[in-house]
C-alpha cells in the first residue's frame, strides 16, 4: 500500500470516529510534531490567553463586543 492509499485509508477511519479520546490522541501527535502548522504551540501562556479571548468575541453582537474590548484594555 502506498503512502497516498495509507492517508487516505487513515482519513476514513478518523472520520467515521465519535470517541472522544481517540480524536485527543490525534490532535496531540499533531501538535507535537515538529513540522505541525500549529503556531500556538510557540505562544506563551500570555499571549495563548488573549489569543483565546480575542477569538471569543466572535460571533458576539458590535455592543458585546465593545464591553469586552473596554474589559480587556486595563489589562493591556
Amino acid at each position: 500500500m502506498n503512502l497516498q492509499t495509507e492517508k487516505l485509508v487513515l482519513i476514513e477511519w478518523l472520520v467515521k470516529q465519535s470517541d472522544s479520546n481517540v480524536i485527543e490522541s490525534i490532535k496531540e501527535i499533531k501538535n507535537d510534531h515538529p513540522h505541525s502548522n500549529n503556531d500556538d504551540r510557540f505562544l506563551n501562556p500570555e499571549e495563548k490567553c488573549i489569543l483565546y479571548r480575542l477569538q471569543s468575541l466572535e460571533g458576539r453582537s458590535p455592543n458585546e463586543q465593545d464591553e469586552c474590548r473596554e474589559f480587556y484594555e486595563q489589562y493591556l
